[in-house]
């Protein structure tokens, strides 16, 4: 496609043309290394009082006017479809406009008929999300993003800002160029690329955006709370160590040399290293310094997790965030705007709950439903497991683990009968609480593991981060060995897709997910570019990355993508249903459900995650549901 060079006309030239029935649309704001999205999100970003936004650019394709916002024509594009890149920002940021007054029309609020996103749509193909990054992957066209970072700090524009203030700097030459080019860009995407985003992806972009805006509901007076009792904690702990500031690793290597203990090479909890020094010095009042340390930073962590919810708060009590549509490559979603809530802690830090700030408002429970061990079922099904599936399907309340120990480990219980008929006898939990057996840790090592082609070197961790398995590498060498002989189908898996991929040297390799498979309409690939095949392995790009990949990798994005659309699939029903989501976390869905009929709805909402995917013939699915007053797990 050759990109257009529109016209630059002024607000004046523009009002008195023809407009195209699609817009690019796109906002410049003020920001400093204090102050930005990356770090408050949308929606504090644009009520915080140093809030500004200088300049519009609005293209069709054939013209484009750059100006300050309040004077630009908006009743010119009432009605038309606007697509900008990274529509969430611009849109909050237009609202906030429109609340402050500096955007208005004569027939009232100047509206869009669709407000896309250029940025999303890229994602979802798997190019850059970044503007830059997709017009270099799409068109060959290099954008000079240095003039937005010559702007940082510096306030712009002829108008008030909204803490009242007056910029004199007007909108310069090059301010004008740069503006222009991003509205032009969006639009020149989305006209190249739009064809490719199915309506049901567009769909879940939008009830993403939707849940995000809508925000949870937050216990401010536990919030407010905890963050006293944090700061006293930082205070308190930070008055036991003989040194100031506090956290100085300087200061803390010299009081560790005065009493004659080398200092760690690191103070995290989790190092390997720092976890030998421990056990070399423990006598040593240097291990109970690092644990205050350890405490103080743990404690500043939580307290700045509860200060940004806080920043978040909008005026009807609820909590606003961003969640990002397509987050990974496998279409996943990700946390994002400086709050990652995907990412909360699972144990109280500090005696805090990051969960538990996310409660049920008045007159409401909250159902959390999620899909239990999806990934286990998923990389079975692709791998065409049927047998170790039909295991699933007989003892539905089975886990994975006990499920993969009878089918890989040749465990049975003492009274048990080989085969998947196993309803009723002792399970695997039970049987190691009796014995004491360490065999449903070592299942679930191997479940999380191994699937996906870790070798034995790596599975040593593995094993002890995810089971707290302590091994040595022969015998993890002897533990990888007999899974891929126990699991021929999943390593027949991992070497099918190296093979595939390799074959597309010099080219792109399209990994097509299931629902394509059976309904081009849902049509979803991965999508791995430029791909490069030799004797060292293979390299390709993905999300405008260059990245080595291999049987297992591919196998772990594929078994990933797909238990994401067995999400995303489950979302749309239930929305289908009237049941929206406010929080979605991984493989879980929480929702807010009135109490009259919570019971009712939790029992609706788990049935529509269960239903059968035409897609998917034969993945046995169980989703597992609760009702509580704060979210949890």
């Amino acid at each position: 496609m050759k990109i257009l060079q529109p016209e630059r006309v002024t607000p004046n030239v523009w009002a008195t043309g023809n407009v195209g029935p699609v817009v690019g649309v796109d906002f410049e704001t003020f920001y400093s290394s204090t102050y930005s999205v990356s770090q408050m999100g949308n929606w504090a970003y644009c009520n915080d009082k140093r809030f500004n936004a200088w300049a519009v650019s609005v293209s069709d394709g054939e013209r484009t006017c750059v100006c300050e916002p309040a004077e630009f024509p908006w009743g010119t594009i009432a009605g038309r479809e606007w697509v900008s890149h990274n529509r969430e920002f611009d849109e909050t940021v237009f609202l906030r406009l429109v609340e402050l007054g500096f955007i208005n029309g004569s027939a009232g609020t100047p509206r869009p008929t669709k407000w896309h996103c250029s940025a999303a749509l890229c994602a979802f193909l798997q190019l850059p999300r970044d503007l830059a990054g997709a017009a270099w992957a799409v068109f060959g066209v290099e954008l000079d993003k240095s003039v937005r970072s010559r702007a940082k700090g510096k306030q712009k524009g002829s108008g008030f800002g909204v803490q009242g203030s007056l910029f004199t700097d007007g909108i310069s030459d090059s301010d004008q160029d740069y503006a222009a080019c991003d509205a032009e860009m969006a639009l020149a995407l989305w006209r190249e690329l739009e064809k490719h985003w199915p309506a049901h992806e567009r769909r879940l972009f939008n009830l993403t955006c939707d849940m995000g805006r809508r925000g949870v509901w937050v216990d401010w007076e536990y919030i407010e709370a905890n963050l006293t009792e944090l700061n006293n904690t930082v205070v308190n702990v930070g008055g036991a160590l003989p040194w100031r500031p506090a956290l100085s690793i300087p200061k803390f290597e010299e009081a560790c040399t005065a009493i004659g203990t080398p200092p760690p090479r690191s103070t995290s909890a989790s190092d390997p290293d720092f976890l030998t020094w421990v056990r070399e010095q423990i006598r040593s009042e240097a291990v109970t310094w690092v644990r205050y340390m350890q405490r103080i930073r743990s404690a500043n962590r939580t307290a700045k997790v509860l200060e940004s919810m806080q920043a978040r708060r909008m005026p009807d009590c609820r909590m606003a965030y961003e969640l990002k549509y397509f987050g990974a490559s496998t279409g996943r979603w990700s946390g994002g705007g400086g709050l990652n809530v995907q990412n909360f802690n699972r144990k109280p830090a500090e005696g805090v709950d990051l969960r538990r700030c996310i409660t049920a408002p008045p007159g409401f429970v909250l159902a959390v439903v999620d899909y239990s061990q999806i990934e286990s079922r998923v990389l079975l099904f692709l791998a065409g497991d049927a047998e170790t599936l039909d295991m699933f399907r007989a003892n539905p309340e089975a886990d994975a683990y006990e499920i993969h120990a009878r089918a890989t480990m040749g465990w049975e219980p003492e009274d048990g009968v080989q085969g998947s008929g196993f309803s009723g006898e002792e399970t695997l939990r039970d049987y190691c609480e009796r014995t004491g057996s360490g065999l449903r840790q070592l299942a679930k090592a191997r479940v999380l593991g191994l699937g996906f082609g870790c070798g034995a070197r790596r599975f040593v961790e593995v094993a002890k981060v995810m089971a707290g398995l302590e091994i040595g590498e022969e015998e993890s060498e002897r533990i990888v060995r007999e899974f891929r002989e126990s699991n021929p189908k999943i390593v027949s898996l991992w070497q099918s897709l190296n093979d595939a991929c390799a074959s597309c040297d010099g080219s792109k390799y399209l990994l097509p997910l299931p629902c394509t498979q059976v309904n081009p309409v849902l049509s979803r690939f991965l999508i791995y570019r430029d791909v490069k095949a030799d004797s060292e392995g293979i390299e390709c790009t993905v999300g405008g990355e260059r990245i080595r990949v291999y049987g297992g990798l591919l196998a772990e994005n594929w078994t990933q993508a797909t238990a994401r659309d067995v999400l995303a699939s489950a979302w749309l029903r239930c929305d289908a249903q009237g049941f929206r989501p406010v929080l979605s976390v991984h493989d879980e869905l929480v929702f807010e459900v009135p109490e009259a009929s919570a019971e009712e709805d939790l029992r609706r909402i788990v049935g529509i995650l269960e239903e059968p995917l035409s897609w998917a013939p034969g993945l046995p699915l169980r989703a597992d549901g609760k009702l509580c007053s704060v979210y949890a797990k």
